[in-house]
């Protein structure tokens, strides 16, 4: 089966800052054409755009992650054997055991923060620090195995749309002063595992094992 590892922020949460998102009244006329400002998102939305796409064929003015989507993607494990999840498992379990237990919130927004970046993040308030060793953790306590897995960054933000070609920069700044605005209660920190399934002929993350820092 194909294993994924992942933090996932509990249900409440995700519905919380989903509101949040979708509170932003949308503009009545979405336009292809950024903003002339060149400072802060304004500038930022008109460096990243395409071109822009036919009136008829103009996508919504942002793509919303689902919230069952919502997650802070730490490693893909690859296509592993039931023998092999089982060994994936315990050495988590065993590296888990060094890890600090630690609670963040979702609290404040960003978008479009590094190149080639076109999503709208909720940013972590609380043990950042502690989450980012656990996100560097996972991949090393699996690499011990003979697993070689996804080193990429592990970000500590949560996304939760995507800007298009209808967004316009005076929204997208909307939509993270909302975010910046909102402070969402602490939630324990823990490792889901999930396992890539088809739910209706799509490709979906299910979670079969859930693992917590310091235990």
């Amino acid at each position: 089966m194909l294993v994924h590892g992942a933090i996932v922020p509990p249900r409440a949460m995700l519905e919380a800052v989903d509101a949040v998102v979708r509170s932003v009244p949308v503009p009545l006329v979405a336009t292809a054409a950024p903003s002339r400002s060149p400072k802060g998102l304004r500038g930022r939305l008109g460096r990243h755009r395409a071109e822009p796409e036919a009136v008829d064929e103009a996508p919504p003015v942002l793509e919303h992650v689902p919230v069952k989507d919502m997650k802070l993607p730490i490693t893909g494990f690859g296509n592993l054997t039931r023998t092999d999840v089982h060994r994936v498992t315990e050495a988590l379990r065993e590296g888990a055991a060094e890890w600090r237990a630690c609670s963040v919130r979702l609290a404040g927004g960003t978008a479009l923060d590094f190149p080639g970046d076109w999503s709208v993040w909720a940013k972590l308030d609380g043990d950042v620090e502690e989450i980012a060793t656990i996100g560097r953790g996972v991949p090393q306590a699996v690499e011990r195995l003979g697993f070689f897995v996804d080193r990429r960054k592990f970000r500590p933000m949560l996304s939760v749309a995507t800007v298009t070609s209808s967004t316009t920069g005076p929204f997208l700044q909307d939509v993270v002063d909302a975010l910046e605005a909102f402070r969402g209660d602490e939630w324990p920190v823990e490792v889901s595992l999930l396992k890539e399934t088809f739910v209706d002929g799509r490709p979906e993350l299910v979670e079969f094992e859930r693992i917590a820092p310091g235990a």
